[in-house]
């Protein structure tokens, strides 16, 4: 068990690091950094000290949930970095700012998800749940999860205030917010 946890420390550092990199690289402005977006970022941190502390500490994992857990990791990255390529040449309308969005991404993830961001963050979150084997972490993702749901209707709102409302809620209409729209059904 202690590969798994070497491995779990492993993904989680590397989205951490890429995670805060993003935090400084993507989503800071030249006015500087919205406070409700530092108070996100220092809440994500907080959390995730909490679990990675209980991933150290805990002594009984169970193989088959730790092995969940980094995948879900994985997936966590793959998404973040899916998503950063996608959004490199259109940087996004931060959250927290007063600014309308210029344009609406909907390649990469985006043609999945509305907040491929969001959704990689909550992923670490889950993942760490899954590695810990402690169902009790899940309070980490729900206090994550209701920030980001917020903030995700604010800028949807900014979306819908914008010159590409009409656009937008078709492709809110398609798009899940969090979780790809599954259709079983055509």
């Amino acid at each position: 068990m202690l590969v798994l946890k070497s491995c779990a420390l492993l993904l989680f550092t590397t989205c951490l690091i890429s995670f805060s990199w993003a935090g400084v690289a993507l989503f800071t402005r030249p006015n500087g950094t919205p406070n409700g977006l530092r108070i996100l970022f220092f809440l994500w941190t907080l959390l995730i000290v909490i679990q990675v502390s209980t991933i150290v500490l805990t002594e009984e994992t169970n193989l088959i949930l730790g092995l969940m857990g980094l995948s879900i990791y994985i997936i966590s990255l793959v998404l973040f970095w899916w998503a950063v390529k996608t959004t490199k040449e259109k940087p996004l309308s931060l959250c927290y700012s007063d600014d309308l969005p210029n344009h609406i991404i909907t390649t990469g993830p985006y043609k999945f998800l509305r907040n491929p961001f969001y959704t990689s963050y909550l992923l670490s979150v889950l993942a760490g749940v899954f590695v810990s084997n402690q169902l009790w972490l899940i309070i980490t993702v729900v206090v994550m999860f209701v920030p980001y749901y917020q903030v995700a209707r604010e800028e949807e709102a900014k979306f819908l205030a914008s010159s590409f409302a009409a656009d937008y809620k078709v492709y809110k209409e398609n798009t899940g917010m969090f979780l790809p729209k599954l259709f079983l059904f055509p």
